[in-house]
């Protein structure tokens, strides 16, 4: 819907509201039926006094039934009066010797017939008032559920109304803070969402990718920090055992000299034997070790686990020595001088 249908539909709706809101105001024409009917059964009320049930509530139309019932009462107590007027007329009349008043032949066969046909349309009357009742009573309590729908129905419209003006109070202050060329269309709207949605997965891909990064870096840290403690102390102990050596030098003692000129011929002797040329560290996991062979230098490099120490590969540098089930072997039982053994064996043959 456009800004133009929105502001041409919005003051007819809320004309709308108002009307029907000024009605309910108003009253209904049950309320002005209500106070005629009050009218006339007060001025109908047989009984004058408070034991009238419509003197009790007028504003209740099923009482009628109560009034009517007291009409009756009222009727047969005015016959009972009339009977007894005539009985003391005619008791009067015997004790003064008067004559009583004489009835006309056929005077009370013409009052039967009158009382019968008035007896007739007072029956057809009554039961016209029956079907009234009953057709009042069902029509209060339609236009009673009626009026309680309208009644909530009236007030959902005005809450509604209520936040469409709080809306179109907001779009207005929305329209004046941004002006019409930096606004976008609902394609352009769609378009800026779907891009900064793939943004933000690919956001929220990085963040992963940088917290498995970091996790893995703090656990390098910590496997570092390890390393360093173990390092620190070995350089502690060698440096007391370098003392140790420095002092004895100082004081003639020629042990250590003696114990290390051996170890250097026992390695060489050991290298010889192995016929290993060279030995060097590449890193921290992985040593070099190059044969002494007629063919060229050939190198076997062993690499180990940081954590476990132990073998976990080996390739040949220089050879194409096919030595794949030897190295196998070797991983599996950790074996690494019959590795060097069966590799040298395996070059000079």
């Amino acid at each position: 819907m456009t800004d133009a249908a929105i502001t041409s539909s919005g003051p007819a709706l809320h004309q709308a509201v108002d009307q029907l809101t000024a009605a309910a105001q108003s009253g209904y024409n049950v309320y002005q039926n209500r106070d005629l009917f009050q009218e006339r059964a007060l001025r109908d009320v047989t009984v004058g006094s408070n034991e009238s049930a419509l003197m009790l509530d007028p504003n209740n139309p099923i009482l009628v039934r109560e009034e009517m019932n007291a009409q009756k009462d009222y009727f047969r107590r005015l016959k009972f009066t009339y009977l007894e007027q005539g009985a003391k007329r005619h008791f009067l009349a015997s004790i003064t010797g008067e004559e009583p008043q004489r009835v006309e032949p056929g005077e009370n066969e013409e009052l039967e017939a009158s009382n019968a046909q008035k007896k007739a349309e007072l029956k057809a009357v009554k039961t016209d008032i029956e079907n009234m009742r009953t057709e009042a009573v069902v029509l209060a309590e339609q236009n009673a559920k009626q009026h309680t729908e309208m009644t909530s129905q009236l007030s959902e419209a005005q809450a509604l109304q209520k936040e469409i003006r709080g809306m179109e109070l907001e779009l207005a202050r929305i329209k004046a803070t941004y002006p019409p060329e930096n606004r976008m269309t609902i394609s352009q709207a769609t378009d800026t969402l779907d891009a900064q949605t793939v943004e933000l997965g690919q956001l929220m891909d990085d963040k992963e990718a940088v917290q498995a990064e970091a996790d893995r870096t703090r656990g390098e840290v910590a496997r570092i920090a390890k390393d360093v403690q173990r390092l620190g102390r070995d350089r502690e102990r060698e440096e007391a055992k370098a003392k140790e050596v420095r002092e004895g030098r100082e004081a003639g003692d020629t042990k250590v000299d003696d114990i290390c000129r051996w170890l250097s011929s026992s390695m060489s002797f050991y290298r010889s034997l192995l016929g290993i040329r060279f030995v060097q560290a590449a890193t921290d996991n992985e040593l070099h070790l190059e044969y002494d062979v007629p063919n060229g230098p050939v190198t076997l490099a062993l690499a180990f686990d940081p954590l476990t120490k132990r073998l976990s590969d080996a390739t040949m540098i220089g050879s194409d020595l096919d030595v794949a089930e030897a190295i196998t072997v070797a991983i599996g039982n950790n074996d690494v001088p019959g590795l060097i053994a069966d590799v040298l064996v395996r070059l000079r043959t």
